[in-house]
């Protein structure tokens, strides 16, 4: 039954895809210029897929954006991150197309939008529009280009979103035709997966990694039982040196169909599924992408067909079995890698636990250690695991700290911790929190008290640990230019919540940058005169400690 609903999903996409391609010209560009890429739709990203493609704008920012269809401004944000300045066109074909990372938007929507952020005395705001407000026609011009936001250099991030669904649809359907690329994609590795208790590689229960060359591996492979496989691969185009997602990948063994993957579409909430399909450790480890292809115990990912047995191969035969990757891009340039893998009789060991946690995906999992509470939902986690808890114990601290030793267990959209308070402070309790400690010291995640205990809800397991914060953010002011002030916060613990500047006894709009961690104020766009005035700037962070900068300067 799985194999029927997954395959017919994959008609459907296909259909789809189709469909969409036969109806590009709905969609005009929205540059006059030629298209390079940096950047091209569902490339892996960190608990993400990639929603857009990345338009180059030839290295500067200011360029002219153009409505591709009628339609009508119906969104505008501006945050410190993520996409910094962006809007949002719905279109009456069906579509909502997103723009970010852009410098400005046409006049009158920066105009609603600083009233905003002047009514409410904050620099990120949102901003929905009715259809009759800002109408569109088809070449309007509709904001310029920038680097706002998360960006690290000018570009046009571009998205193409079904309305109704709200989910995101490939921009490369509408247009590949605008797009120069004779390269295919390439292969760099393969990795065999012994299923747990069920396979094993080369006698042994772990993972195995081959380097790939010359369209092969020159390793002997051999192995047993239930074998799932991975690749990792790149694609490329002409004219840049930037790589990109596989937009289809396929899986043959002996020439049967086991695994395919096709990037058309993908819904937000799909999203952290990408810590399903991928090979989590690997990447959390090492930085490396490692595509799996076949599912584990929890992976809903609609992007992903596979036979009726998962993609998991069976070797149950001493004889040679021959493995064969397909890698090709939207355009249709494709590459081919085969391997031979020698079923080899083996004993297969069976999977251990003992002196770990054991969690089973399918199941509601609860841990109460000394001090400790966490519960895993049915579903949350992307395959049974193992977890090796620890506890250190810290008479002088707040709580204990507790290791959940399951990091290469990624959750789907998380699940709550609690925390047991061992020396609750009589004052500034509103100042607990959670903090996940790292190698590089750690960060929090916020927190409610409760009767001596402590909860938050968290995205990852790791090691966690109650905390106080009564340090104020850090505020330096960094050398005013141009007319413009300019500072450094930062807030090591909590986080920075929010930040105001007064001048005069005024709200005047500071700007800020969360990549260089910079809060500005353009005094002439703000409407400060020349001459003597009095700042007055608050930097708050999520404990609500704050810190407060009061001086005289001259414009």
């Amino acid at each position: 039954m799985r194999f029927l609903i997954l395959l017919s999903i994959f008609i459907c996409y296909n259909a789809a895809g189709a469909y969409s391609a036969s109806r590009d010209k709905e969609f005009s560009l929205p540059f006059n210029f030629p298209i390079l890429l940096s950047g091209n739709f569902a490339e892996l990203r960190s608990n993400h897929f990639h929603g857009g493609i990345d338009f180059k704008t030839q290295g500067v920012i200011n360029k002219p954006i153009h409505a591709p269809a009628d339609g009508y401004i119906s969104h505008a944000t501006v945050t410190p991150g993520g996409y910094g300045n962006a809007i949002y066109v719905t279109h009456y074909n069906g579509y909502t197309t997103v723009y970010g990372h852009l410098e400005s938007f046409t006049a009158d929507i920066a105009a609603k939008i600083k009233e905003r952020q002047y009514s409410e005395e904050t620099f990120a705001t949102d901003l929905s529009f009715g259809q009759d407000e800002y109408p569109v026609r088809r070449g309007d011009i509709i904001a310029m280009s920038g680097n706002t936001g998360y960006s690290f250099g000018p570009h046009l991030h571009f998205e193409i979103r079904e309305t109704e669904s709200g989910e995101l649809v490939n921009p490369l359907l509408f247009y590949k035709e605008h797009v120069k690329d004779t390269k295919a994609p390439k292969a760099f590795a393969l990795s065999l997966h012994p299923r747990p208790g069920k396979g094993c590689v080369d006698g042994k229960s772990g993972k195995k990694v081959c380097k790939i060359a010359d369209n092969t591996t020159k390793e002997t492979i051999s192995a047993w039982g239930e074998v799932g496989f991975g690749i990792k691969a790149l694609d490329y185009m002409d004219n840049t040196s930037n790589n990109y997602g596989v937009y289809c990948i396929e899986l043959r063994a002996d020439g049967k169909l086991l695994y395919s993957s096709k990037m058309d579409r993908v819904a937000p909430v799909e999203n952290r599924l990408i810590n399903a399909w991928v090979d989590y450790e690997a990447y959390y480890r090492r930085g490396e992408w490692f595509m799996r292809s076949h599912l584990t115990g929890n992976n809903p990912l609609r992007l992903l067909s596979t036979d009726d047995n998962r993609g998991w191969l069976v070797i149950d035969e001493e004889r040679t079995y021959n493995i064969e990757y397909t890698l090709s891009d939207i355009h249709g340039n494709t590459s081919k890698y085969r391997f031979a893998v020698k079923g080899k009789r083996c004993d297969i060991p069976s999977v251990d636990s003992k002196g770990a946690q054991y969690f089973r995906w399918d199941t509601d999992n609860e841990l109460r250690d000394l001090g400790m509470r966490l519960k895993i939902p049915k579903g949350e986690l992307f395959d049974d695991a193992i977890l090796d808890v620890r506890r250190t114990e810290k008479p002088d601290a707040l709580s204990d700290r507790y290791n959940l030793g399951g990091v290469t267990y990624p959750l789907w959209r998380g699940c709550e911790i609690a925390i047991q308070l061992k020396n609750t402070p009589a004052e500034n309790s509103e100042k607990l929190y959670i903090r996940r400690v790292t190698s590089g010291g750690g960060y929090g995640i916020g927190g409610t008290v409760k009767e001596g205990w402590i909860k938050a809800p968290i995205s990852s397991l790791g090691t966690y640990e109650a905390a106080l914060d009564t340090v104020p953010p850090t505020v330096k002011e960094q050398k005013s230019n141009g007319g413009t002030l300019s500072f450094y916060i930062a807030d090591s613990e909590t986080g920075i919540k929010s930040y105001k500047g007064y001048i005069d006894g005024e709200f005047k709009l500071f700007k800020f940058s969360s990549k260089n961690v910079r809060l500005t104020c353009n005094l002439r766009a703000e409407g400060v005169s020349r001459g003597s005035h009095h700042l007055r700037l608050v930097v708050t962070d999520r404990a609500g400690n704050e810190t407060i900068i009061e001086r005289t300067f001259k414009n």
